[in-house]
């Protein structure tokens, strides 16, 4: 594996919350989202759609980890995300700023 398991796990819930993120604006005919609202709308993907997040994570890194796929060590990793998500909102709040000031 060329990655980490934690950077993997990074990337795919930004993948995730992407996703959420374009068809919120396409839901809502906007461009971009102010830092508030979207703060609040990644807060709502974690809580809403913690279950789907989970399963998603651990879905995408069997598809691409194939054999090398560990259960125990994603799970402990995908735990403690939600038990502090903090940091992880945080992450994917500064990564779609970023993305929003490149269009």
């Amino acid at each position: 594996m060329n990655r980490s398991l934690p950077n993997l796990i990074k990337d795919i819930t930004l993948f995730f919350v992407k996703h959420h993120y374009d068809k919120y604006l396409v839901e809502h005919s906007i461009n971009l989202i102010e830092e508030f609202e979207l703060r609040g709308m990644i807060d709502d993907i974690y809580i809403q759609k913690q279950q789907e997040l989970r399963d998603y994570i651990r879905q995408t890194l069997k598809s691409n980890l194939k054999e090398e796929y560990s259960s125990v060590s994603s799970e402990m990793i995908i735990t403690e995300m939600f038990n502090d998500p903090k940091v992880a909102k945080e992450r994917v709040v500064v990564e779609i700023l970023q993305y929003q000031k490149k269009k």
